[in-house]
């Protein structure tokens, strides 16, 4: 019988039971554009870190060999009934091969040969931002995997709650750890550097961590924009928090449990405060850097029938004084991901158009980002991340510092109401 065949008709509930209980490697992450292959980029296929390469294709981790390859038996997608049957892992290292005179020097891991989104839901373009969750098993010499692209928003939930955290994009779970390609050594020396003593006994809440962050890095000396800004703050913020938790968390790992609860209350409380701590952070990157651009604005404030955007400009008194011209109202939505999300904010503030999106995600399909305009959003991201959307429609999206700009222009001359 064919490997797969132990697998057919699982529910994502069973799956994770079955990838826990056998020891397979796992990661999961939220797929970028470039993983989708919306981007049309070199470098195509789903980024995973060393660590599961290393395990599920140690062929492929040398640097002796020029983008090495070591290829899988096939990947098995159970919610779909389907089979990868080319897929293969490659290290793209031109790094390490100066001699070559490249001009962009990889060093990263990939899965590709996928084929297509007739085939495999990895490379639908309407997955682009949808949560995944691969997994590989050595069988002898050859490597199987495992995977599922969650389609719904009770998946999605039922998957963050396995991993125990809201997974954001640009991050990867996998196995008891967390990759973010933006924390690097330096960062979290700088993170130790900014933790005040006490919080290493106590945890403190997230305002007090990001006041920390806006002195670590304050806006007035950074001279690379508010895009790098927010995306820096954020990195450290993190780098700030995983510090703490490691802290306190684990010399109660170390000490042990009595029974089985305690583990449970342990880990629940470990998994609350990740996912308070990701629900308000955007708000606080974003606000502080509104206020330190001399915007007038205000946070959840409520419009009609008590929606409450993120962000309301100039205030709500302006917005509800019918005098006040509706060209000079704004509005945006703040949103980590807004795969199928995005549509939350269209009625919440009827008196404007369009509506602005802020989202940290690596990409959205074309189909979608159509829909947004037809709708009359407007999709704003920071400006590194806009590679990852489709090429013909990056001239539809905003970056943070063309927001401030546009809203800075709106408030010259305004009479506030």
């Amino acid at each position: 019988m064919s490997w797969w065949k132990a697998y057919e008709g699982l529910s994502l509930t069973g799956l994770l039971e079955r990838i826990s209980s056998e020891g397979w490697f796992w990661a999961a992450k939220r797929l970028s554009g470039n993983d989708t292959g919306v981007t049309g980029s070199h470098a195509a296929g789903i980024y995973l870190p060393k660590w599961f390469f290393k395990a599920v294709f140690p062929d492929a981790c040398v640097t002796n060999a020029y983008n090495p390859r070591s290829p899988a038996v096939a990947c098995y997608f159970p919610n779909e009934d389907v089979r990868a049957e080319r897929v293969s892992a490659i290290y793209y290292n031109s790094r390490f091969f100066p001699e070559r005179g490249l001009l962009k020097k990889y060093n990263e891991f990939r899965l590709t040969g996928w084929g297509g989104c007739a085939v495999t839901p990895v490379q639908d373009p309407e997955n682009t931002g949808a949560l995944a969750i691969i997994a590989g098993s050595r069988l002898g010499s050859e490597t199987a995997l495992l995977a599922w692209v969650c389609s719904t928003p009770e998946q999605e939930l039922l998957l963050e709650n396995w991993l125990g955290r809201e997974l954001q994009p640009g991050q990867v779970a996998g196995n008891g750890r967390v990759d973010v390609r933006a924390v690097t050594e330096s960062l979290r020396a700088l993170a130790r550097k900014h933790t005040a003593e006490k919080w290493l006994s106590q945890f403190p809440t997230g305002e007090q961590i990001f006041a920390e962050v806006e002195k670590a890095i304050p806006h007035e000396s950074w001279d690379r924009g508010v895009d790098a800004l927010l995306l820096k703050r954020r990195a450290l913020e993190f780098a700030i928090f995983e510090h703490i938790e490691k802290a306190l968390v684990e010399p109660a790992i170390h000490k042990g449990f009595r029974s089985v609860d305690d583990f449970l209350e342990l880990a629940l409380s470990v998994a609350n405060r990740r996912k308070a701590r990701t629900g308000r952070s955007l708000e606080l990157n974003l606000g502080s850097i509104f206020a330190s651009a001399g915007i007038r604005f205000e946070e959840q404030a409520t419009t009609e029938n008590n929606k409450i955007p993120d962000f309301l400009f100039p205030s709500a008194v302006a917005y509800h004084n019918p005098a006040f011209p509706r060209e000079r109202l704004h509005m945006m939505g703040a949103k980590t991901c807004c795969k199928d999300r995005w549509r939350q904010i269209i009625n919440e503030a009827d008196r404007i158009s369009p509506k602005h999106l802020f989202t940290l995600q690596e990409g959205v399909s074309s189909a979608q980002l159509a829909e947004m305009k037809r709708s009359n959003v407007v999709l704003v991201a920071p400006k590194p991340n806009i590679r990852s959307f489709p090429a013909e429609r990056r001239p539809d999206i905003m970056h943070l510092q063309g927001f401030v700009a546009f809203i800075k222009r709106t408030q010259v001359t305004q009479i506030y109401g």
